[in-house]
């Protein structure tokens, strides 16, 4: 759902009239209203279950994705956005929840595998964006026709998932708000990470589309390029993790994503963007399951509080990291706005040595 309203994001934003500074509100509102879903779903989640949790959030995302595709007046828009940002934000932390569950009870690294399957539900929204922008299909049509299977789904599998293991938590509920270093410390990395991610998604097709003169359906690929190397990168991030560690892994993936970001800036050429992209994806592509997968098995709090306090930072940095580059870009121009992001792999390199210290 994501994936696809960020592909089609040229064409929400030239159907509703929209500037680069509105489309940084607009970001704004999913990255506030996503604070607020992660805010309450630890409790949610404790209360009525992660699946029940699932199901919903299914719900209030598809209704946000057909609000911000029919719609062209401002603050239904908006709406659609905000929605978005509460239903994708809980849905995150539920589906990360059961990533963790399923890893206790198979004694199994797994997490990559799972956010691998993110990936390729992104590859084949961009794909479907692509078409769809090519034919001339209107984003709201798109939209829908994309949220009937996605709810459908949703509401079908859900009796396959996990329950919570209540024992545990009722153990660890009174020293649930004692956040330990190392779940502060992941966190903060993977606000950075997910900042570098969005830059693609939220970002990509229109620096294709509006500095490297790309046409519209090749900017609507940004994003599968991008999330179809980290599908396949993911399905052998859980092996990698086994054989070299976790943190080694971070390190090098902190170092691959930042060459890949140095050629997305320095090329001009369309198709050497997208392959500098593509090494970008391959370097990210196991660090933030890793680190959702570090957290959730520290010891000291529930993993639905962990996942949930690394979720809410990470979409701390949607919220102020995609506006941010917005901004700059109404002030100077989105290519410079983009550099930020070289700033921000570069930090979350630097926090990855301190993590491991801390994991030693």
């Amino acid at each position: 759902m994501y994936g696809l309203l960020m592909a089609r994001l040229p064409a929400v934003k030239a159907a509703a009239e929209l500037s680069d500074s509105l489309i940084g509100l607009c970001l704004f509102c999913t990255g506030a209203l996503g604070l607020v879903g992660l805010g309450g779903s630890p409790a949610l989640i404790r209360k009525v279950g992660s699946r029940m949790v699932l199901c919903v959030t299914a719900v209030i995302a598809a209704a946000g994705l057909c609000l911000i595709g029919f719609s062209t007046a401002l603050p239904i828009v908006l709406l659609g956005f905000g929605a978005m940002g509460i239903g994708i934000s809980m849905l995150d932390v539920a589906m990360n929840t059961q990533g963790v569950l399923y890893e206790h009870y198979s004694k199994s690294q797994s997490m990559n595998l799972f956010h691998a399957f993110y990936s390729l539900g992104a590859v084949l929204a961009s794909l479907i964006g692509s078409v769809c922008a090519t034919v001339g299909l209107t984003a709201g049509l798109n939209f829908f026709w994309a949220s009937v299977p996605f709810v459908l789904l949703s509401l079908l599998l859900n009796k396959y998932l996990l329950p919570e293991r209540r024992v545990d938590e009722e153990k660890t509920a009174k020293t649930r708000h004692k956040i330990p270093l190392v779940v502060l410390v992941c966190a903060v990395m993977a606000l950075l990470a997910y900042a570098a991610e969005g830059s693609v998604g939220e970002w990509g097709a229109l620096y294709l589309t509006t500095v490297k003169e790309a046409s519209l359906g090749v900017g609507a690929l940004v994003y599968g390029i991008f999330s179809g190397v980290t599908f396949v990168a993911r399905l052998v991030g859980d092996p990698l993790r086994k054989e070299f560690g976790e943190i080694p892994v971070i390190i090098f993936g902190s170092v691959i994503s930042f060459i890949g970001m140095v050629g997305v800036l320095s090329f001009s050429s369309v198709a050497l963007v997208l392959v500098s992209y593509s090494v970008m994806g391959l370097g990210l592509a196991p660090i933030v399951p890793t680190l959702f997968s570090m957290a959730g098995k520290n010891g000291k709090i529930p993993a639905a509080a962990a996942t949930s306090t690394v979720a809410f930072m990470a979409y701390g940095g949607l919220l102020v990291v995609p506006p941010s580059i917005g901004w700059m870009a109404q002030h100077t121009n989105l290519h410079e706005a983009l550099f930020i992001v070289l700033g921000l792999i570069a930090l979350m390199f630097s926090l990855a040595l301190l993590l491991r210290k801390l994991h030693k």
